[in-house]
């Protein structure tokens, strides 16, 4: 009779004579590693979608200096956000049969709605100070930009709650306002932003592609800094230094760390049913 053992195999359906039932052998604590090679460029392409939506913070903010030192005509406001809000609905809405007298309706609504509110939101924080509704707009425009849906699927992303938090935003730049027309036109300005914009630029990700993703993300970075420099030249440098953080720092920190990033599986993982 041989005396050479049969390995030994970590399954419960196989009888194994060779070894007590309570045996354990080196595989069955096995660990593996686990990670996902990500190269430099999709890390720096994925970081042009959180870019975007720090550039439609701070044109809202470079527009209300403008429009609070009175070098932004409201009038000439309202006629570029529409004009580019139309344009904007057409390409996205091109590929699909639209209801256009629904959307027409819905635009008139807004526009009666913002219409009546308006006296009310100039006059909102009058007994507050200005320095508590700047901080209080720094922290609503940092929050929409952490809530925002960027693309993937994780708790702290609510759509909703981050435009409920770009509204608040612009609703506590425009009380600081003295004309109606000018809160009218911050406040729609607002909407196109923080609605109209997430959903047309998420049309040209997936939609168009990455070439004209890119070029809207550099037509944007372009049209922010001008309004930064022109209007809020403070905060110019503010600017330089969160684009320089998420599209150089975090991605390049995210490629390095996915090397030290592992996985540990064993015999306490749930059972998958491999290659489905």
């Amino acid at each position: 009779m041989s005396n050479v053992r049969n390995e030994w195999c970590r399954v419960l359906w196989k009888k194994q004579p060779s070894y007590p039932d309570n045996y354990i052998g080196d595989s069955s604590l096995r660990v593996s590693k686990k990670r996902k090679e990500v190269l430099i460029t999709e890390a720096l392409y994925g970081a042009t979608a959180v870019t975007q939506e720090i550039c439609s913070c701070l044109s809202l903010v470079a527009i209300f200096f403008g429009l609070s030192q009175g070098e932004i005509r409201a009038s000439s406001l309202l006629v570029v956000t529409c004009l580019m809000g139309v344009t904007g609905y057409i390409i996205s809405n091109s590929h699909q049969v639209i209801s256009a007298k629904s959307d027409a309706k819905l635009v008139c609504f807004y526009f009666v709605l913002i219409s009546c509110a308006t006296p009310m939101v100039k006059s909102l924080t009058g007994s507050v100070a200005t320095d508590t509704i700047n901080a209080c707009t720094t922290a609503l425009l940092l929050l929409r930009i952490v809530h925002q849906d960027y693309g993937v699927s994780v708790a702290i992303v609510n759509p909703t709650v981050s435009h409920n938090l770009g509204v608040f935003a612009s609703v506590c730049l425009a009380s600081r306002l003295g004309k109606d027309q000018d809160v009218f036109a911050l406040i729609t300005v607002a909407v196109m932003l923080f609605a109209l914009f997430p959903v047309f630029r998420r049309y040209c990700r997936v939609i168009l592609g990455k070439p004209i993703d890119l070029l809207l993300t550099t037509s944007v970075i372009t049209i922010t800094a001008v309004g930064l420099y022109c209007y809020a030249s403070h905060l110019l440098y503010l600017f330089v230094g969160a684009l320089v953080t998420c599209n150089v720092i975090i991605p390049s920190l995210y490629v390095y760390l996915q090397h030290h990033k592992q996985n540990i599986y064993g015999p306490w993982d749930e059972a998958l049913i491999e290659d489905r």
